[in-house]
């Protein structure tokens, strides 16, 4: 029965990570040990050790909050970053009207918000969306 459960969880992983885009990808590579954790608390909960499922679940959910937050402060190398890519990446904050230390989540809600206006069904034209969308694109690209 637990090598049916594995194969059908690599399966299942592989056909997930496929279906993501890259940016979620990356984020879900970067979170390795939560996964990690809700692996485990699957397979104790199908084995029925359900307070073990229940631990596993809660560190895989802690797990997922607090991880990027410790690479950051216990280690992660900072980006190197050229002139080049500093200067268009200005120029794509500047046009989303996002700071430095913007979240990915804070590129995209600023992206939406400013497409609402810009969008050629909306009024604007395919010039603003493109460059919206070429902006937003190029934030992300990291991320």
């Amino acid at each position: 029965m637990l090598p049916v459960l594995l194969l059908l969880s690599l399966v299942f992983a592989l056909a997930f990570l496929g279906r993501v885009g890259a940016a979620r990808r990356a984020a879900l590579v970067a979170r390795w040990p939560a996964a990690l954790f809700a692996g485990a608390a699957f397979f104790a909960l199908a084995r029925g050790a359900l307070w073990p499922a229940l631990v596993l679940g809660a560190l895989a959910a802690a797990t997922w909050v607090y991880w990027p937050r410790a690479r950051r402060l216990f280690g992660a190398p900072p980006k190197q970053e050229n002139a080049a890519d500093t200067a268009a990446d200005r120029e794509a904050r500047a046009l989303l009207g996002v700071g430095p230390a913007a979240s990915a989540e804070e590129i995209r809600r600023a992206y939406r918000s400013k497409m609402a206006k810009a969008h050629p069904d909306k009024g604007g034209t395919h010039n603003d969306a493109a460059r919206l969308t070429a902006a937003r694109d190029r934030l992300l690209k990291g991320r």
